[in-house]
């Protein structure tokens, strides 16, 4: 045994630990108001948070133009970026919507949502439609469960019930500055391919517990 955790590993920042859980799919939240119109927010805040019923946590800045619509409305989307839309994921995290409309700008096509007044993004892996069910509020952000209303892929986007690699999802790796100067910094993402995916089935570490244990998988 070790004397200190620093014989063992590397130590990095607080910041620096979210690379220990990428690469990730980062959520395009968008917002819509019937005042307003729609918005978009880059969201790395958001998990599943429950099956009955299904259920997504998405926590939001009250900073933030999305806080404000979704306060006014109780809905959300959760897009899934695709590949080609690095862009939009960049922009949504950099600028408000109170300053730009950022899907005008970025020219992304719409379609309306079919139980939330909420637009979907035409070219995202996946949409998925919540309506606020339960929400709290800790410092300076909100806590939303969005229950799930309908969720939708692109059109031969899963392998049975695993997204497939021709979904070209955006499997976003983090962001740092480059060796050249830029104003602002690198995004980093992973291409996913057939030819990256493994299979692992499980039965040999299955296996190797107690029979009594194993009894129950062995059934």
């Amino acid at each position: 045994m070790t004397a200190d955790p620093t014989d063992a590993f590397d130590e990095i920042s607080e910041y620096d630990s979210t690379a220990l859980f990428k690469p990730k799919v980062v959520s395009l939240v968008v917002s819509n108001s019937e005042e307003r119109g729609p918005n978009l927010m880059t969201a790395s805040w958001w998990m599943l948070a429950g099956y009955n019923p299904f259920r997504y946590l998405l926590a939001v800045s009250h900073k933030t133009l999305t806080h404000e619509l979704i306060e006014e409305s109780g809905e959300f989307v959760l897009a899934a970026p695709s590949m080609e839309m690095i862009d939009a994921l960049t922009l949504s995290g950099m600028v408000s919507g109170r300053d730009i409309d950022k899907i005008e700008h970025l020219d992304l096509e719409t379609v309306p949502g079919r139980d939330v007044d909420v637009p979907l993004l035409v070219d995202a892996t996946g949409n998925i439609e919540c309506s606020v069910m339960e929400s709290f509020e800790f410092m300076d952000c909100t806590y939303y469960f969005g229950e799930v209303e309908n969720a939708y892929v692109t059109s031969g986007g899963m392998d049975g019930r695993l997204l497939s690699p021709d979904a070209d999802v955006l499997a976003y790796m983090g962001s740092d500055w480059g060796e050249e100067e830029t104003k602002t910094k690198y995004r980093y993402y992973a291409d996913i391919t057939a030819e990256s995916i493994k299979r692992f089935p499980g039965d040999e570490v299955v296996d190797s517990l107690p029979p009594e244990l194993r009894e129950q998988f062995d059934d």
